[in-house]
C-alpha cells in the first residue's frame, strides 16, 4: 500500500484512541462527583435531625423569654402610671413613716427594720409627710370623738390622733384588754410560713431565669419537699424538671416531668411536660417511647400549641 495513504488513517487511529481514552476519564470523574455530592447529601440530613430537639428547645426558651418580657412591660407600664421611680419611692417612704407613726402610738412590734432616708435627709419617721396625714385624723377614728369626751370627763390622757389611751368608751375597761399590747405571737405565724414558701419559689425562679440552673434545681427540691401540695406545687415541680433537662440530665428529667403529669394532672404544666418527656425519651434513643407520649399529647390536648409542636415533631423524626 502506498506510504501516502498509510499516514492519514495512522492519525485517525490516535485520534479515536485519544477521544477514548477522554470520554472514560470524564465518566470516572462524574462518578466520583456523584459519590461526592451523595456523602455530601447524607452529613446534611444527619445534621438536621441532630437539630430538631435543639431548635424545639429553643422555641420554648424563646416562649418563656417573650411571657418575661410581657411581664416586664407590664411592670413598665405600673410604674409609669404612679408617677415614675421617684414619685413610687415617696409613696414607699410615706408609708413606712406612717407603719412607724402606729408602732410607736400603739406599743406595737412591726418589724420594720431600719427607717427609709430620702437623699440623705432624716430619717423618714421622724415626721408623716402630709400627704398621708388624713390617714391619722380624728374623723376617720371611728372611736376617736366618744373616746376623747369620755377621756375629757374622767380625766383620762388622749393619744396623738384624739383618741383616748384607754379602750373605746362602748367597752367595758376589763383589766384584760389587750388595747396597746404586742400583736399575739400564733396569729403570725401562718403569715410567716406563707412568705417563705414564696420566698423559696421566687428563689428558685430567679436563679433558673439567671441560668444557674444548680441553685434553682436546690430550691425547687426544697420547694416540693415542704410545700408538696402548695398551689404553687405544679410550677415548682415543672421547673425542677426543667433544671435536669438543661443540665443535659435527661432521664431525671424524665422522670420529673412524669411527676407533674401523674400527680398534677389538671394542672396548665402538663401539656408542657408531655411534650418536654417526650424530648426526653429522644434524647435518650427511646424513639417508641417518644412517640407514644407525643401522640398521647396530641390526643389528650389537640388545640393546644405543645400539641401542634409534637405533631411537627413526629414529621421530623420518623
Amino acid at each position: 500500500m502506498n506510504s501516502k495513504r498509510l499516514l492519514p488513517l495512522c492519525g485517525l487511529i490516535c485520534a479515536t484512541a485519544m477521544l477514548g481514552a477522554c470520554v472514560g476519564q470524564g465518566s470516572s470523574n462524574a462518578a466520583n462527583e456523584s459519590m461526592y455530592l451523595e456523602q455530601r447529601v447524607q452529613e446534611h440530613d444527619t445534621l438536621l435531625r441532630q437539630m430538631q430537639p435543639a431548635q424545639a428547645e429553643v422555641w420554648n426558651q424563646v416562649q418563656a423569654m417573650r411571657q418575661e418580657l410581657n411581664t416586664l412591660k407590664g411592670l413598665v407600664d405600673d410604674l409609669k402610671n404612679v408617677g415614675g421611680a421617684a414619685a413610687l419611692a415617696e409613696r414607699v417612704r410615706a408609708h413606712d413613716a406612717a407603719l412607724r407613726q402606729v408602732e410607736t402610738s400603739m406599743a406595737l412590734n412591726l418589724n420594720l427594720g431600719e427607717p427609709m432616708a430620702a437623699g440623705g435627709a432624716a430619717p423618714a419617721h421622724a415626721a408623716a409627710p402630709q400627704a398621708n396625714a388624713p390617714l391619722f385624723q380624728p374623723q376617720q377614728n371611728p372611736y376617736a370623738a366618744p373616746a376623747a369626751a369620755a377621756g375629757a370627763a374622767a380625766g383620762l390622757a388622749t393619744g396623738p390622733y384624739g383618741d383616748a389611751a384607754a379602750a373605746p368608751a362602748a367597752a367595758p375597761a376589763a383589766a384584760g384588754s389587750t388595747w396597746g399590747q404586742p400583736t399575739p405571737q400564733p396569729e403570725a405565724k401562718p403569715a410567716a410560713k406563707k412568705d417563705i414558701s414564696l420566698a423559696l419559689y421566687d428563689a428558685g425562679l430567679n436563679a433558673f431565669q439567671a441560668r444557674k440552673y444548680d441553685e434553682a434545681q436546690r430550691s425547687f427540691a426544697d420547694f416540693m419537699k415542704n410545700y408538696p401540695t402548695h398551689s404553687m406545687a405544679p410550677d415548682a415541680q415543672y421547673y425542677l424538671a426543667e433544671c435536669y433537662f438543661q443540665r443535659n440530665q435527661f432521664p431525671d428529667a424524665a422522670l420529673a416531668y412524669d411527676t407533674v403529669i401523674t400527680k398534677f394532672s389538671k394542672s396548665n404544666r402538663t401539656p408542657g411536660a408531655y411534650l418536654k418527656q417526650g424530648i426526653c425519651f429522644s434524647k435518650m434513643n427511646q424513639k417508641a417511647a417518644a412517640k407514644a407520649r407525643m401522640n398521647e399529647l396530641i390526643k389528650k390536648y389537640p388545640n393546644s400549641p405543645e400539641a401542634a409542636r409534637a405533631k411537627n415533631f413526629l414529621k421530623t423524626n420518623k
